[in-house]
């Protein structure tokens, strides 16, 4: 589009050897000097046409180069306003070179932030190995696959995928790929959620990838350390809380396997805890009623004295007659029962009411700024005298966060406490081995 240097020197030496020869010409009048003045005007022209043909070609090359592209760019953006989906294009590094204004909807960011930005970079990331694994490097054809987004926020979003390579019209080289990707829901994509929860969820029951921190339990009384709650983490999935996956477990039709992993996995930890304290494990009404709980306590090799098993609120029971006997049982080993989240709904107060348990312990939406609100405090009081009405010889108090919160409950009569005010869960058996029921937690 340019004319070169090279050829500038060319057209320029022309140009003086025809100015030369012509000023000899004129002076001299001889007919040879006419001769090479004509020749050289001639070269000089020639090269002028020639030079004005290679700029006419640039400058229609440019042109159809930016009618391509305008046209491109008409055609996604028609696309993308038609389709309902997130459409994008990638360079051959995997660099955002196109997205429609969708990416917002899917994961939070405008197509301007996305411009140079490599897509790895909005997934998660054990989702790189996968998908390399399914679409091969660089992928081949149209490849459609499910893949773990995460949101500008964090939060991990499901996405199907479908993406093709773009080749060179010549070479017929990859230059980049293009796509499409729509976000996925629960609601909408129950099929989908479900295999996906499965995968998951079997590949951490596989490779056993669970963590236990203890969140230790003081009794408010003494202030002293009396027990801990086994809590799983996930190092897998850092980005969800241990809820969602068990729900997710739940889904898929594992969530018993997982719950035992959990229950199993937390009393091998407790073999190096004080053996003053105890230790309550979490389980559903499915769980509570299968056979395997029962294997998993004997297998530990613990007194089972010290185990208090939690029946979460959240899990309706719709006949409670097949957890009689799995209590009984549980009961003549020594085990206690415990209702987890008391008070947060119509579930715990039927737990309570049918499994008279042992333990109860007051969800933390009603210990949240108990020390200020009089409905809270009237709730947790009638839960004290409703615990020693039917005979439970322990309440706890969850989630205290402040001073003011620990106050109004020992004003109240609750037994025990935990919360991050108290202890935060942690995994580390260093901290553990401070914990007993002569000191208070340190730290």
């Amino acid at each position: 589009m340019r004319i070169s240097g090279q050829r500038v020197l060319v057209l320029a030496l022309a140009l003086a050897a025809t100015v030369a020869l012509l000023t000899v010409a004129v002076v001299l009048g001889r007919p040879l000097a006419g001769w090479f003045a004509g020749a050289a005007i001639g070269v000089l022209v020639a090269l002028l046409l020639t030079e004005h043909l290679a700029l006419m070609s640039a400058w229609r090359q440019l042109a159809r180069e930016h009618h391509d592209t305008g046209a491109l760019q008409g055609r996604l953006d028609a696309a993308a306003a038609t389709s309902g989906g997130w459409l994008y294009t990638l360079d051959t590094n995997s660099r955002f070179v196109y997205s429609s204004d969708a990416s917002m909807d899917c994961l939070g960011f405008l197509p301007e932030e996305l411009l140079g930005t490599e897509a790895s970079a909005l997934l998660s990331p054990d989702e790189l190995g996968l998908i390399e694994s399914r679409l091969g490097h660089p992928p081949q054809g149209v490849n459609t696959l499910v893949v773990r987004g995460r949101h500008r926020n964090g939060e991990d979003r499901w996405l199907e995928c479908s993406i093709a390579a773009v080749v060179d019209a010549t070479t017929k080289a990859p230059i980049g790929w293009t796509g499409t990707a729509r976000l996925l829901t629960n609601a909408k994509h129950p099929g989908i959620f479900r295999e996906i929860h499965r995968r998951d969820v079997t590949e951490i029951l596989r490779t056993e990838q669970l963590i236990i921190a203890f969140q230790p339990i003081i009794d408010l009384t003494t202030g002293f350390v009396i027990g801990v709650e086994a809590l799983s983490r996930f190092p897998s999935r850092p980005a969800a809380t241990p809820d969602v996956l068990f729900a997710e477990a739940a889904n898929a039709g594992l969530g018993p396997d997982l719950e035992l992993l959990a229950i199993r996995r937390a009393l091998e930890e407790a073999r190096v805890l004080d053996s003053s304290l105890h230790v309550a494990v979490n389980v559903s009404p499915t769980v509570l009623a299968s056979p395997s709980l029962i294997d998993a306590l004997l297998a530990s090799g613990m007194d089972l004295a010290r185990v208090i098993v939690e029946i979460t609120e959240h899990a309706s029971v719709v006949d409670y007659t097949v957890l009689e006997h799995p209590r009984k049982r549980l009961r003549d080993l020594g085990v206690r029962l415990a209702i987890d989240d008391a008070g947060s709904g119509y579930a715990s107060l039927r737990h309570i009411v049918a499994l008279a348990p042992d333990v109860i312990k007051i969800d933390r939406a009603l210990v949240t700024d108990l020390n200020c609100d009089r409905a809270r405090r009237a709730l947790v009081g009638a839960v004290v005298s409703f615990a020693n009405e039917i005979g439970a010889t322990t309440v706890i108090g969850e989630g205290v966060e402040t001073q003011a919160e620990l106050d109004a409950l020992i004003a109240l009569g609750v037994d025990a406490a935990q919360g991050y005010f108290i202890g935060r869960p942690t995994p580390s058996p260093s901290e553990w081995l401070h914990w007993d029921s002569s000191s208070a937690v340190s730290g």
